[in-house]
């Protein structure tokens, strides 16, 4: 099945919240088939985890991120994503804006794969969305 929804690492970490919001929760329930993440999102969260100090929070993650890649199916970051993050870094750099290399290698992810970005963090991806077909999805104010 083709995934429609690429996930920031912002709406992963509300599964292992002790109090995640309910709204985001109920709409990767109804859309879970649907869901994927980024190998970008992948690696952010395999730094996090290993950047942490030693202790319980520590193993609890890297539990859940080892859960995590049994169920979850990780998106390539490939040659056709890399020409489209090379593209709207340009154009943003021709405005005098440098965009960060991360957010637009996850937002080049998802335009190459015809899928719809979900965020909460809007704002970061505002300039990338101006320079591109990028379509995006606040799960936390819809």
């Amino acid at each position: 099945m083709k995934k429609t929804y690429l996930l920031d690492a912002n709406i992963i970490s509300e599964f292992i919240k002790e109090r995640p919001n309910m709204q985001v929760m109920a709409f990767y329930a109804a859309r879970k088939n649907l869901c994927a993440i980024s190998a970008v999102t992948w690696q952010e969260l395999n730094r996090s985890v290993k950047r942490m100090a030693e202790g319980k929070r520590r193993t609890t993650i890297q539990d859940f991120i080892d859960n995590l890649d049994g169920n979850v199916e990780v998106v390539p970051y490939d040659k056709f994503a890399a020409r489209i993050c090379g593209e709207m870094q340009a154009l943003a750099e021709k405005d005098g804006r440098t965009l960060p290399n991360y957010d637009s290698q996850i937002a080049a992810t998802a335009i190459s794969n015809g899928m719809i970005l979900v965020t909460h963090n809007l704002a970061d991806f505002e300039p990338m969305k101006e320079k591109s077909f990028l379509r995006v999805e606040d799960w936390f104010a819809a």
